[in-house]
């Protein structure tokens, strides 16, 4: 058991890795298409876009057994598990409101409004879709099936679908908390957690698993290229993505001797900090190589790959010297632990 748990510390360690990376590409595609640094970062982002859809995954399978045999025990699970995800990223978007209004011409307002819809900080809305999977989760459960998972794709295709005509045709700009933020568009990953976690399997051969992944991967580049050519704005939540994530995670669950390296390990036990204050972190360090190195940004994949190791690298170190120094209760109340 303390194997399986060891390597899913690696697959969180995978994910929180591809979180950054991908905020860190924030600018290379509008660099545009007479430049190899536009061709560069629609490589580079879509390789990554499997962050989201592994972390969800992740939660499904480590809540596949849990069990609920009345109300009370539903409540319990509530109450323990909101909060710890919930306060310590209440904690950090105090800190981010605080600068935004130090720092540019918002309005208290306007932060209270963001503190309220999770978005703080743009990556935030995972909080609100994890906490919509824990109070769905007795109705979940009950997809855990080959049926079920079945219709929890359909589910997630149709909301990706119908977002992507309101964004793109219809033209009306949704906040990431609606488009991303939303449990349906994720539900699949969910599903499939769940699924897996219940000591079931996919039997598809690798073969076949890598084929899928290479494949949906040369897609979504293909759909990120044709979306901003038509309409000037890419997407992470589109089905190639998707479905390029999905075969990746029935890969790395049914392979699960993989990956063994404790550098990797002791980022997914890091991962909850991480994914908090990277974003700080990343401002500051893409501020810091725009002043002291400023021709890495002349090349795309060297500064992608400098800016996303920098930040890992600051966040995790930050995160262990805050843990020396703090006690557990705070360490647990801010997220490092």
């Amino acid at each position: 058991m303390a194997e399986r748990i060891d390597y899913f510390d690696v697959l969180r360690g995978l994910a929180i890795i591809a979180v950054i990376a991908i905020h860190a590409s924030r600018t290379g595609i509008q660099s545009g298409e007479d430049s190899v640094n536009f061709y560069v970062a629609i490589l580079w982002k879509n390789i990554w876009s499997y962050a989201v859809p592994l972390f969800i995954s992740i939660s499904g399978y480590f809540l596949a057994k849990k069990s609920f045999y009345q109300w009370h025990d539903y409540f319990t699970f509530l109450g323990k598990q909101i909060p710890r995800v919930y306060l310590p990223m209440l904690f950090w978007s105090l800190i981010f409101s605080f600068l935004a209004l130090m720092n540019s011409n918002t309005t208290i307002t306007n932060e209270l409004v963001k503190l309220i819809t999770f978005q703080s900080a743009a990556p935030y809305y995972f909080i609100a879709l994890i906490i919509q999977y824990y109070l769905l989760l007795p109705l979940l459960k009950k997809f855990a099936n080959v049926e079920g998972l079945i219709i929890s794709i359909v589910i997630s295709c149709l909301t990706v679908a119908i977002i992507f005509y309101i964004r793109y045709f219809i033209e009306i700009e949704l906040p990431l908390i609606i488009y991303a933020g939303n449990c349906l568009t994720w539900v699949m990953f969910f599903v499939l957690g769940l699924y897996l976690g219940q000591d079931k399997q996919i039997k598809v051969s690798n073969i076949l698993l890598i084929s899928l992944i290479l494949g949906f991967y040369l897609l979504s580049c293909l759909e990120t290229y044709l979306l901003v050519n038509w309409f000037h704005k890419p997407t992470a939540n589109k089905l190639s993505s998707f479905f390029y994530a999905f075969s990746l995670i029935v890969y790395l669950f049914k392979n699960k001797d993989l990956f063994r390296t404790n550098v990797l390990k002791e980022l997914g036990r890091l991962s909850f900090g991480i994914y908090l204050v990277h974003m700080l972190v990343l401002d500051l360090e893409s501020r810091a190589l725009h002043k002291l190195i400023p021709m890495v940004e002349q090349d795309s994949l060297i500064h992608l790959v400098l800016l996303s190791a920098l930040v890992v690298a600051t966040c995790a170190i930050a995160i262990k010297v805050a843990n020396k120094m703090l006690s557990s209760k705070v360490s647990l109340l801010i997220g490092f632990k």
